[in-house]
């Protein structure tokens, strides 16, 4: 595809580089990245994804703008507060730039939907916040065939690599059985924003090369970094021979569950999805509502307030950020009176 006048403008100076051509350009442009995560590592990743050009993203992200974020999540604004992340961060980045198409998806990634919201990308970029989610989107990236592109920081330190299935080991071969540990969040110790966006400018370095079929430099290699001491370090990995993941065929099928996940957020509200990927008409789900509770339908999500200390906010696929229950068993009985109208 020949480049208008006005794209040349616009990455004149991607086209000035030595050794990148509108060829080069012009596979960027024709590249899918699923996004997962519009957080911490997602929002500067959005930001260079958007800004070089790729011609379609998938914005995957769970959770809603809080105060909390804006410091380092630089793809909100104040006013984005309340606003589901995936759907903010479209609404801003359109701004930056039109010629990207952008496609909000406001769920939380597992097993059993992470193939599902992934199937059509090119390339996936880690923006994630916990291992059972990343173990999802590896055995997505596998049965997909769709390179992997992970990352993850917290306080001061960060670990970036590049699964490509067929070629490197993948995450289960790297971190093995390794756990969330809930006293380690970037709620409790932190985290540094400068860590994150050389975090992020790493991954979307890896996602050009690969986008534009060269061999991204963290394929079998480890790269830290710890700006505390403001120093990079790699290491030599491979592949596990005994890996129970890739060392063996997986099925593109997970049996679907009929009851709805839930997930504590670092903001202490709580993420619930329903068993599967569902299309709610929000309007007829706001009509239902409304006798009962304040209901604010938004253009793309609906915010219900069942009193002024509680907050639902459901977004058409089925997922709901729970604000204000005391926990888990509770937010799962809100979830079920406002998206299924169960007592």
């Amino acid at each position: 595809m020949k480049l208008t006048d006005e794209q040349r403008e616009r990455y004149s100076r991607m086209l000035a580089l030595r050794d990148f051509s509108e060829d080069n350009m012009d596979k960027i442009m024709n590249t899918t990245v699923a996004m997962l995560g519009a957080g911490g590592l997602g929002s500067p990743s959005l930001r260079l994804l958007a800004a070089i050009g790729f011609g379609r993203i998938k914005i995957v992200d769970r959770d809603i703008v809080e105060l909390s974020n804006i410091q380092r999540q630089t793809v909100f604004n104040t006013d984005d507060i309340g606003k589901p992340k995936a759907e903010a961060a479209a609404e801003n980045l359109a701004l930056m730039n039109p010629e990207v198409h952008f496609d909000p998806v406001c769920v939380s990634i597992d097993d059993e939907n992470a193939i599902d919201v992934i199937r059509g990308a090119d390339i996936i970029v880690d923006g994630l916040d916990s291992f059972k989610a990343r173990r999802a989107a590896n055995k997505a990236s596998l049965v997909l065939n769709i390179p992997y592109v992970f990352a993850g920081g917290v306080e001061y330190y960060a670990n970036i690599t590049t699964f490509i299935p067929g070629q490197t080991g993948c995450l289960q071969c790297v971190m093995g059985d390794a756990q969330d540990n809930p006293e380690n969040t970037c709620a409790l110790v932190g985290v540094s924003p400068t860590l994150l966006s050389l975090a992020a400018g790493v991954e979307v370095n890896e996602a050009v090369k690969i986008a534009i079929g060269r061999k991204p430099d963290l394929a079998n290699r480890l790269m830290t970094i710890d700006t505390s001491t403001l120093s990079f370090d790699f290491f030599d990995i491979g592949k596990a021979s005994d890996c129970e993941v890739c060392s063996k065929p997986i099925e593109d099928h997970i049996e679907e569950k009929d009851e709805p996940s839930v997930t504590q957020l670092c903001s202490q509200s709580f993420n619930v999805s329903a068993g599967k990927l569902m299309k709610l008409d929000l309007d007829k789900l706001a009509k239902r509502l409304d006798s009962s509770y304040h209901v604010d339908r938004k253009k793309r999500f609906l915010v219900v307030t069942i009193d002024p200390e509680v907050r639902v906010t459901v977004m058409p696929a089925g997922n709901a950020i729970v604000k204000g229950a005391p926990n888990a068993e509770a937010a799962v009985k809100l979830f079920r009176l406002v998206v299924e109208g169960k007592d």
